[in-house]
C-alpha cells in the first residue's frame, strides 16, 4: 500500500513535529512514526467498510418499503441488483475486513447523516441507474461499476474527507494514497475469489518497513552533521535564512545519499524536489537542487557517496 514517497511524507511530518517540540524522547517520535503509518490502513480499512455500509444500508431501505402500509409494487418487488453486487459482496464477507473492524475502532456510526446522503447522491445519479437498468450483469461489470462508484462519490468527496480528518490528525495527506489501494483492491477481486481473499498489507515488503524506521533514526542521529554540510554548501545563506522544511528536506536527503546503498542519487534528488512543491516555497526547489548537487559531488570526491549496483550514482 505504502510506496517510498509516501513514507517519506510521514517520516518529514515527525521530524517537524520533533524540532518543534520541547522534548527529545526520541523513542516517542519513533512511536508515533509508526503510529502515523499504521493509520494509514486504518483509512483504508474504513472506504472498504463504508462500501460495505452503503450496501447494507440499501437493503435496509428495501425492508422498509416493503415493510410499509399500503406498499408500491416497486417496494414489493424492488431491484436489488445493488445489493446483489457481487463485488459488494465479497467486501462485506472478507475475513481480513471483519477481523479489522472488531479489532480497530471505525467512525461510522458517529455518521449515519453522511453515509445516508452519500446513498442518496449514488442512486439518483446516472451512473446507478445505468447499472440498475441492465437486465443482467457479469462479475467484470459489478466491479466497473463499483470502481466507478468509488471514483466518482468516495474519493473526491470533500465531506467524508473533513468528517475522516477529525477523527485521525494523520489522515490529512493520506487520501491519495489510500484512494488508489482501495481502487487497487477493488480491481484485484475475481469471480473465483472468496471470503480469504488478502487485503493489501500496509508496506509492500520488509525493505520498506526498515526504510521507514532507518530514515527518521539516521535523520535525527546526524542531524547535526546534516546541517553544517548544508550551511557550508550554501555559502551565501546563513542557516537562520533557510526555511525549517527546507532544512528536514535536504537533510533527508543528505540521509538517504549517504546511508541507503540502494536508493539511486537521481531518484534521491528527484523525490525530495518533488516533495519541496508541496510542502515548502516555490523557490525551495531550485534552493533544494543547488545545495544537494554540490553535495553530490562533494561525497563522491571524498569517497562517501556509496552505491550498489550498476548506475545507482549517476
Amino acid at each position: 500500500m505504502l510506496n517510498r514517497r509516501h513514507i517519506r511524507i510521514k517520516v518529514l511530518q515527525i521530524l517537524y513535529a520533533f524540532f518543534h517540540s520541547e522534548g527529545d524522547d526520541l523513542m516517542k517520535f519513533e512511536r508515533e512514526l509508526e503510529k502515523s503509518i499504521n493509520q494509514t490502513h486504518a483509512l483504508y480499512v474504513h472506504l472498504l467498510v463504508l462500501l460495505v455500509n452503503l450496501k447494507s444500508l440499501a437493503e435496509k431501505k428495501i425492508e422498509k418499503g416493503r415493510d410499509k402500509l399500503l406498499p408500491t409494487q416497486e417496494d414489493l418487488d424492488p431491484n436489488t441488483k445493488f445489493i446483489d453486487n457481487k463485488v459488494l459482496g465479497l467486501l462485506a464477507t472478507n475475513l481480513s475486513l471483519l477481523d479489522k473492524v472488531e479489532s480497530e475502532v471505525v467512525y461510522w456510526d458517529d455518521s449515519p447523516e453522511i453515509q445516508a446522503k452519500l446513498l442518496r447522491q449514488i442512486q439518483e445519479s446516472e451512473l446507478y441507474k445505468t447499472y440498475m437498468a441492465e437486465s443482467e450483469s457479469s462479475f467484470i461489470d459489478d466491479r466497473k461499476f463499483v470502481s466507478a462508484l468509488f471514483m466518482e462519490f468516495i474519493a473526491p468527496n470533500e465531506d467524508l474527507h473533513s468528517f475522516l480528518e477529525e477523527k485521525s490528525v494523520y489522515w490529512s495527506d493520506d487520501f491519495s494514497v489510500v484512494n488508489l489501494s482501495v481502487i487497487k483492491t477493488i480491481k484485484a477481486f475475481k469471480s473465483d475469489s472468496d471470503a480469504y481473499s488478502r487485503l493489501l498489507p500496509l508496506y509492500k515488503n520488509e525493505d520498506d518497513r526498515k526504510y521507514a524506521s532507518n530514515l527518521l533514526k539516521r535523520t535525527l542521529a546526524n542531524s547535526a552533521e546534516y546541517k553544517k554540510y548544508i550551511v557550508e554548501t550554501a555559502s551565501n545563506w546563513g542557516e537562520e535564512r533557510i526555511s525549517d522544511m527546507d532544512q528536514l528536506l535536504m537533510q533527508m536527503a543528505i540521509c538517504e545519499l549517504l546511508h541507503f546503498e540502494t536508493i539511486p542519487v537521481k531518484v534521491t534528488l528527484n523525490e525530495y524536489i518533488e516533495l519541496s512543491k508541496d510542502y515548502s516555497s516555490q523557490k525551495s526547489k531550485v534552493f533544494i537542487n543547488g545545495v544537494i548537487d554540490k553535495l553530490v559531488i562533494r561525497f563522491k570526491e571524498e569517497g562517501k557517496l556509496k552505491k550498489i549496483g550498476r548506475g545507482l550514482v549517476e
